[in-house]
């Protein structure tokens, strides 16, 4: 099966259990934290194209414990599935909705594994890599803004979904 999949990332339950929930808010933690130390990965790309040795650094460290948990939470959302979106089925916000999911799901996948692909110095990659951070940054800025229109301005709760297992 696919990601894609309709029937499979459309499995509904009626709401997140703890470690869905737990998984959202430490992967959310780790991919800002990430953005925010990406610049020591440059630093540390420099000195290893010069042919010196790169320390430990902390932006590559984080960038594979988000892979980790994105997976982990993929596995886990196949298995249990989420609640539906608020609105009408097939509706525009539910497929919005949707979409908008789904492309969160990809870019939290592509861009740490873009970030690996720049120890093997492929050409270009660390900047495409550094892009694709701002880009997935953007989307969970939209994704935040949503769930926050949702909770105070739709008023349906939606928010609450993903503070409480249920």
């Amino acid at each position: 099966m696919s990601l894609v999949s309709s029937e499979v990332m459309l499995k509904t339950t009626t709401g997140y259990s703890g470690l869905q929930i737990g998984l959202h808010w430490l992967i959310a933690i780790l991919i800002v934290t990430a953005w925010f130390t990406g610049e020591g990965a440059g630093e540390a790309m420099e000195t290893i194209e010069e042919g010196g040795v790169a320390g430990f650094v902390p932006h590559v460290a984080i960038g594979l414990a988000i892979l980790a948990f994105v997976v982990l939470r993929v596995l886990v959302r196949l298995g249990r599935g989420a609640p539906a979106a608020p609105g009408a089925p097939g509706s525009l916000s539910v497929t919005a909705a949707d979409w908008g999911h789904r492309l969160l799901y990809l870019m939290m996948i592509a861009v740490p594994i873009g970030g690996l692909s720049t120890f093997f110095q492929l050409a270009d990659v660390g900047e495409i890599h550094g892009l694709a951070a701002n880009a997935l940054m953007i989307v969970i800025l939209g994704h935040a803004l949503m769930a926050l229109y949702h909770q105070y301005v739709l008023k349906d709760g939606l928010l609450r979904r993903m503070m409480k297992a249920g």
